[in-house]
């Protein structure tokens, strides 16, 4: 019986080498492709839009936000009548109503925020006990002179 042979020893062995060859041609060639399809310019940075750099804020609080003993979030007791600047200042008032059934302080937070959310100013205006159903009125002067600004309260209600 003979053995028919398609290949000379030597062929044989020299098939693996040959075959590394044409991975390593296939690896650099893709290598080129990803090469050319990446970005190679560098990553932008961040520059700041405003044109002037902003005054410090004002914070005109006693007791920090949150920290009262037995507060209840009342914001829709609060009702902003005047938010303005007038001046050199800020004139914000309103009207708290107390809608629980017995007589409580309040604690009104007043924020000035710019348009893109940032605060230039945080005021306490604390509101003494009225009665259950009642309304008082509360007000704020706040020194600052950004013309544009949003007034955004938050409420908090001690039971008296």
């Amino acid at each position: 019986m003979q053995i028919l042979r398609t290949s000379s020893p030597t062929t044989a062995a020299r098939r693996p080498a040959a075959t590394g060859v044409v991975v390593a041609g296939i690896a650099v060639a893709l290598g080129l492709v990803l090469t050319g399809c990446t970005d190679s310019a560098p990553e932008p940075t961040p520059t700041p839009t405003a044109s002037d750099e902003a005054q410090a804020g004002v914070t005109d609080i006693t007791d920090t936000p949150g920290s009262g003993e037995g507060l209840e979030g009342a914001l829709a007791d609060a009702e902003v009548k005047t938010c303005e600047l007038s001046g050199d200042h800020w004139e914000v008032a309103g009207t708290v109503t107390n809608s629980s059934a017995g007589a409580a302080s309040y604690r009104i937070y007043v924020s000035l925020l710019t348009d893109g959310g940032d605060t230039r100013s945080l005021s306490q205006v604390d509101v003494d006990p009225i009665d259950a159903g009642a309304s008082a009125d509360w007000n704020a002067t706040v020194d600052v002179q950004d013309e544009t600004l949003d007034c955004v309260l938050r409420v908090e209600r001690y039971a008296s």
